[in-house]
């Protein structure tokens, strides 16, 4: 026992225990050599057995009653306690575990009563200190509880745990200069205590001193290195300076020596995630444990990055049944039920993210933006100006307000929002993008391209901002200077977001298709979950009569996207019209309709696939929702002409074919719809 080897202790005493099952010496050691092992089961066991054969052993009656308090035994442990001070009231320990015993039962009068004793008994009983500064300061008594943290470190100075509460205190009360002394006095009693240097260093982090703060991150992960919160917290300094290879190489490290430490993963899933490195994410995903809420939360933003809503929105669901009180877990939950079309349950989970954490920019931002779609814009403006309140550097918060006076139709006051967010960061790619779009609807790209032109002088590397710059030379048809500037873009980032979409429409614009499709294929190639960029393809594909690549490519988003709606319907139309499995069209088109039920695309594909497959009048009630909603659209009234042929409504099949041709002489479709037409002349 006295060369700290438990192990061996154990099975000595175990040995002895049964050679003389009566001798309560040697329960009473083998019970504490199960204790410095933290086996309390069996320790329990054999301080119970200690104290039947020797009643008198005062110090295992008092450690199997703090055992009982552990196991919430509290009755049966609160009688041991009081045998021991019927026998020596001024036994300090037991006072100590009165106290326990008052403060679980929620009678903090009583025990701060016996914590007092108990100091008054023995003035070394740091732990007491500690619990009596803890007890008045949940009462409100606040002075009384720093005179109990200062009264632990006079009467034992040299005290590590005395020093860390007393600077805990200090910490929460904000009063971090003082808490800086103590903790680096408690670092100075002991070279290798964890407890003051993660305390100090999180200090440093808030003081500014991020230098300091990561070198003493780095020690600790020497002094302890099985203590992972270290290593957490050096990963977390390093994103907030922006150092973040070296905070996923941290996270990579610790997964490294740890690898079943879920907060490690998840966290650097997340971080990937930021980075736009949704792959990797992917792949540390799986075959981890999603049962815990931070990696239902990773594989939530996985599969939403990845375009599976669906089951991003279940993942949510199940982290907030993990911990209902992450307002972070609403929020994630609320963004993939607005990528869903789902804004009113949208709104209620960012209402529930605020209602957690009133000072959440992004919730509050999210709702301004839901706001805007459903034209309510003072109530946008409302939530944005909460999101700023909350966070003044909130440039979500800045982009959204400008969007909701643009929506008013106030487009000084939307700049003047926009400049305010830039006077913040002047480099902030969201923030340009939405003064380019502004000014290029106002016709004054010419101004927002300047801006982005001085900003390029000073930051010639930001490929984003040669993006934008290249968005507005196209906007002015500069095609030759849109292109130089796009390739800039992608010289320095071959994977900025939209870049050979926008180099592909370049192309589009000056004739080259086939070189356009190939800008596209490179897009989908580096950014492979964003379906516009697939639709673009398909759309090229099928105006230069490609359909069986159009279907191919129109698949391949179905794949990535099976809860994309439009991606559903056009596919059910390429089935329908350039060879597919008429069944298959069905299903997706009844897919899609479901997600989109007020979209006219979705009512016509449902529709035209009601009347590939027989079924004359349900196409008809699909076909005339779409043709309400968009009389002058050729395709449409072709549609339902021939569903009105089918059904043998003839002079409606007429008029709707006549109408799709007046429309658009040279539509798609204008071929059939002429051999329609002949063919109900000969009726």
């Amino acid at each position: 026992m006295k060369a700290g080897k438990y192990q061996e202790a154990v099975i000595q005493f175990r040995n002895a225990a049964q050679i003389a099952p009566r001798f309560a010496a040697a329960h009473y050691e083998l019970a504490l050599a199960y204790q410095a092992l933290n086996q309390n089961e069996p320790a329990w066991r054999e301080f119970t057995e200690t104290v039947a054969l020797d009643p008198g052993n005062r110090d295992a009656q008092l450690r199997l009653a703090a055992l009982m308090f552990a196991k919430r035994q509290y009755a049966e442990g609160q009688s041991i306690v009081q045998t021991v001070l019927r026998a020596d009231p001024e036994n300090a320990r037991a006072h100590a575990l009165m106290a326990e015993r008052y403060t679980a039962a929620g009678d903090a009068a009583n025990a701060i009563s016996e914590l007092r004793k108990t100091i008054e008994l023995d003035r070394r009983q740091v732990a007491a200190y500690i619990a009596l500064g803890a007890a008045l300061a949940s009462g409100g008594r606040i002075s009384e509880a720093e005179a109990a943290y200062r009264e632990a470190v006079g009467a034992n100075p040299k005290s590590v745990a005395a020093r860390l509460a007393l600077g805990r205190y200090y910490f929460s009360a904000g009063r971090t200069a003082e808490a800086e002394s103590e903790m680096r006095t408690g670092c100075d009693l002991d070279a290798r205590a964890v407890e003051p240097r993660l305390l100090l260093a999180r200090i440093l982090v808030l003081t500014g001193k991020l230098q300091d703060a990561k070198t003493l991150y780095q020690n600790l992960k020497q002094i302890a290195p099985a203590d992972a919160r270290a290593r957490h917290a050096l990963a977390a300094t390093y994103v907030s300076t922006g150092e973040t290879e070296k905070a996923v190489a941290e996270f990579r490290s610790l997964l490294s020596v740890q690898p079943g430490d879920d907060s490690a993963r998840a966290g650097l899933i997340e971080l990937l995630l930021d980075l736009n490195r949704i792959e990797e994410a992917s792949a540390l995903l799986a075959g981890a444990n999603q049962n815990r809420a931070a990696l239902l939360i990773a594989a939530g933003r996985v599969f939403a990055a990845k375009g599976q809503l669906e089951r991003a929105e279940a993942a949510f669901q199940k982290a907030i049944k993990a911990d209902p009180q992450s307002a972070r877990t609403y929020h994630f939950l609320g963004v993939a039920q607005r990528a869903l079309g789902q804004e009113v349950l949208a709104s209620s989970s960012f209402t529930h993210a605020l209602e957690l954490s009133p000072g959440m920019p992004e919730s509050a931002a999210a709702l301004a933006d839901l706001n805007i779609r459903a034209g309510r814009n003072n109530e946008a403006l409302r939530f944005s100006e909460k999101a700023l309140t909350s966070n003044p550097n909130s440039l979500d918060a800045y982009v959204v307000r400008a969007r909701a006076f643009l929506a008013q139709g106030d487009i000084s006051r939307a700049r003047a929002a926009l400049q305010d967010g830039l006077t913040i960061a002047p480099d902030s790619l969201p923030l340009l993008a939405e003064l380019m779009s502004v000014s290029i609807t106002q016709g004054d790209a010419r101004a927002a391209m300047k801006r982005v032109s001085e900003l390029i002088q000073l930051y010639p590397k930001s490929a984003g901002l040669h993006f934008l710059l290249a968005i507005g030379y196209f906007s002015e048809h500069d095609l030759p200077n849109a292109a130089r500037s796009v390739r800039q873009a992608v010289g320095l980032d071959i994977k900025t977001p939209g870049a050979y979409t926008l180099l592909a429409n370049i192309e589009f614009a000056g004739g080259s298709s086939e070189q356009a499709v190939a800008d596209l294929e490179q897009e989908i190639a580096n950014h492979p979950n964003t379906i516009s960029n697939y639709m673009a393809l398909v759309t090229a594909y099928e105006k230069s009569g490609k359909w069986q690549e159009a279907k191919r490519w129109c698949e391949k988003a179905h794949e990535v996207a099976p809860d994309a709606p439009i991606v559903s319907a056009e596919l059910a139309f390429l089935y329908l019209e350039h060879g597919g499995d008429a069944a298959v069209a069905l299903t997706l088109a009844q897919t899609a309709k479901q997600k989109m039920p007020e979209s006219a695309i979705t009512s016509d594909a449902l529709g035209w696939a009601y009347y590939k497959t027989g079924l004359a009048q349900p196409a008809l009630a699909q076909l005339r929702d779409s043709v309400l909603k968009f009389p002058d659209n050729p395709v449409y009234q072709y549609h339902i002409g021939m569903a009105y042929m089918a059904a043998s409504k003839f002079d409606l099949a007429r008029h709707a074919l006549q109408n799709a041709l007046r429309k658009d002489p040279k539509f798609p479709f204008a071929l059939e719809a002429r051999n329609a037409l002949a063919e109900l002349a000969m009726r």
